[in-house]
């Protein structure tokens, strides 16, 4: 189903960030008077946005996003049809160019650094595959400020100030969130089957204790069962998917090293040497030796959907949002139960991961920002984007609610055009829901953003350039302790001490300063 397909590529962008340490970033360069004004048209009504392009040469553009497989067969036909609407819509037409997640980094900063033609592209804080604070830093992004003033209306009604700005670089913008799941909260999901077979209400599962009963049952009835995996990721630990989020509503800060033990107190402290870390590393050990978690977890490499799948485990914790029960379901091949354990919860990271950004070396900034601007308001080119070409691609199955499927005669493994990256794209609220998906997914989403608790560092971009030195030593020792640790395959008892130690002989110390002190600064300069 292109469920499946879907949240399998948004869980992995979800566990990268979760799992990378985010790059620092300080000022770009701003452009200023040097503005390149060729292509440019009026803006009127709606910011540019708007038929009746200019009677000008038709702009060229090019456009660089990350996909997750294969390339689409039919992305050229589906590129052709964008090329339609946008010509009548702003004399635009847009070249696609999408690479393989495993090379986006590399090839997009070749891409900025030769000066080959770009001007949209995706860009982000998942350091897995984006450099979007480096980017912004090395002047290699345009400044956005004034282009969203004059041609990004419909981006700042699909996004807020709040969130547009969340990801400027002292003051300036370089790239927009896309609009999609802005927040999370931490949540149990398991299998509906298993849920009512040990009798579980969600409303009653509130505290570690609450879980434990859970698992014990399990294991006492279905000893060949582990009960769950620690996150949705081969990867993820304790701290990950519960430590703060679960026991202190905290702010990871991007990379964990420093954080927010709570995120509406802006004070910077090293997890890994609190009270709530120690207690984190004894009670996932205990869960290891009790085998509510997977004991070859450390060096399992499947996902918790595979293993779901496979009926090795009944369940995972992870973040969550809307739609994430039948997304899931989708992957498993039977119904799941999302136990939410958190509040709903904003930071940063949350928002900035995935955004879309203008090449610095753009020779029409202006007409890139009104396609952008395009993509946050006008449906029928974001459902090119998302779905293809009506009868080609899919068909609806209610049109009034905007519900569609496969069309006839296709499914996942014979459609030509199935990218499944949609939050990629602009403002995700606007594209067709899948026929898999609840009817009401986009209003759930965005109530859900907007019930959000925002952490107290909202928009702060750690710059490590002075601690450099520090941090790469530090993310090193981090790497080397924190799987093992954070899945209960050592014992903390001897292990911890060590990892702190190290974490200090490293500099952690002198990177939580300049850290504090940046945040300070940030701080103060936004409540001017």
């Amino acid at each position: 189903m292109k469920s499946s397909k879907r949240i399998l590529a948004i869980l992995l962008a979800i566990a990268m960030v979760l799992s990378m340490s985010a790059c620092g970033g300080s000022s770009g360069e701003t452009k200023g008077n040097d503005t390149k004004k060729s292509g440019e048209t009026t803006a009127a009504g709606d910011n540019g946005a708007t038929s009746a392009a200019d009677d000008g040469e038709t702009v060229d553009l090019t456009m660089a996003f990350v996909v997750f497989g294969s390339v689409p067969n039919d992305l050229e036909m589906v590129n052709e049809k964008m090329n339609e609407y946008l010509k009548e819509k702003l004399n635009v037409t847009l070249t696609l160019v999408p690479i393989n997640a495993s090379n986006y980094s590399q090839q997009v900063d070749l891409m900025l650094t030769s000066g080959e033609k770009l001007d949209i592209l995706a860009d982000g804080t998942i350091t897995a595959f984006f450099n979007y604070t480096s980017h912004a830093a090395k002047g290699q992004l345009y400044p956005m400020n004034d282009l969203l003033d004059s041609y990004g209306q419909g981006i700042r009604e699909a996004l807020g100030d709040d969130y547009i700005n969340a990801s400027a670089v002292n003051g300036e913008v370089y790239g927009v969130a896309t609009v999609r799941d802005l927040a999370a909260r931490t949540s149990l999901i398991m299998k509906t089957s298993a849920v009512e077979k040990y009798g579980i209400d969600p409303a009653n599962v509130k505290t570690y204790e609450d879980m434990e009963a859970i698992f014990d049952k399990i294991r006492a009835e279905e000893p060949n069962i582990t009960p769950i995996m620690i996150g949705q990721d081969a990867g993820n630990t304790i701290f990950d998917s519960l430590g703060l989020s679960f026991d202190t509503q905290g702010d990871q800060l991007s990379d964990m090293i420093g954080v927010l033990m709570d995120s509406q107190v802006p004070t910077v402290e090293n997890y890994y040497d609190t009270e709530a870390c120690r207690q984190a590393c004894e009670r996932i050990r205990d869960w290891y030796k009790k085998g509510y978690v997977l004991q070859d977890a450390a060096t399992n490499q499947s996902t918790a959907t595979e293993l779901m799948k496979a009926g090795t485990i009944y369940g995972f914790i992870a973040n969550a949002k809307p739609g994430i029960e039948a997304q899931t379901a989708a992957s498993v091949g039977e119904d799941v139960t999302e136990i939410p354990l958190t509040e709903v919860l904003t930071d940063t990271q949350k928002v900035t991961g995935f955004m879309l950004a203008i090449a610095a070396q753009s020779e029409n900034p202006e007409k890139a920002m009104q396609v952008l601007n395009l993509l946050y308001s006008d449906p029928v080119l974001i459902n090119l984007f998302d779905h293809g070409i009506e009868g080609t691609h899919y068909k609806f199955v209610d049109e009034s609610k905007g519900i569609v499927t496969y069309a006839d005669g296709l499914d996942s493994s014979t459609s030509g055009y199935d990218m499944n990256v949609d939050f990629q794209f602009g403002n995700q609220l606007l594209s067709y829901i899948w026929e898999t998906d609840s009817e009401t997914l986009w209003d759930d989403m965005d109530a859900f953003n907007k019930s959000a608790k925002v952490s107290s560092a909202m928009g702060f971009q750690f710059d490590t350039s002075s601690v450099k030195t520090q941090y790469a030593a530090v993310t090193a020792v981090i790497d080397q302790y924190k799987r093992s640790l954070g899945q209960g395959t050592v014992d903390p008892g001897e292990v911890l001490p060590e990892f702190q130690k190290k974490l200090t002989d490293a500099g952690i110390g002198d990177v939580i300063k300049e850290k504090q002190a940046q945040l300070n600064a940030f701080i103060s300069s936004s409540a001017q």
